[in-house]
């Protein structure tokens, strides 16, 4: 386990009006923070800057993840309204 690394498994389930986003901490740092409505976790980078390069990749490597998981959803939202309803909502002008 890296120095920077700490175990920890956790499970949420965001309400309507939860956000992500950065938060600056002061002029020369900032947060990712996930406000889940009503709790919120902020991922703080570590305070010495040599360490940062392995938060940037874990930073990435959340982007990525949550891309995957994006279209995971949105694909098999589609299939279950097409399977419900009959009609392909892959024909040009429609929407879902």
């Amino acid at each position: 386990m890296k120095d920077w690394e700490v175990a920890f498994n956790a499970q949420w389930k965001p309400g309507p009006e939860a956000a992500a986003g950065m938060h600056q901490v002061g002029p020369d740092m900032a947060t990712l923070v996930i406000y889940l409505d009503p709790d919120s976790l902020a991922l703080m980078p570590p305070a010495d800057p040599a360490k940062w390069p392995a938060f940037v990749g874990l930073l990435r490597q959340l982007r990525d993840g949550a891309q995957a998981v994006a279209d995971f959803l949105e694909e098999h939202r589609r299939l279950a309204i097409e399977q419900e309803t009959g009609v392909s909502l892959e024909l040009p002008g429609l929407t879902y």
